[in-house]
């Protein structure tokens, strides 16, 4: 589901002020999350092959080959 700036900018506006302050701390929280999601990845470009290794780390037979008989 996606919406346009313009979408977002009128359900903001329609907001008392008090709560246009809360959206806006949220945004700030979600770049700041977003900057440091970016910077780790950066800094250990092993965390971007995570995601896509995953679906082969998480099998069962993978979980079973490291099992100590």
């Amino acid at each position: 589901m996606t919406h346009s700036i313009q979408e977002i900018t009128a359900k903001i506006s329609a907001l008392p002020e008090p709560m246009q302050q809360e959206v806006f701390d949220f945004i700030e929280f979600m770049h700041l999350k977003a900057t440091r999601l970016a910077m780790s990845y950066k800094q250990n470009p092993a965390l971007l092959s995570e995601h896509a290794l995953a679906a082969d780390w998480n099998r069962p037979e993978e979980n079973d080959a490291w099992v100590s008989y």
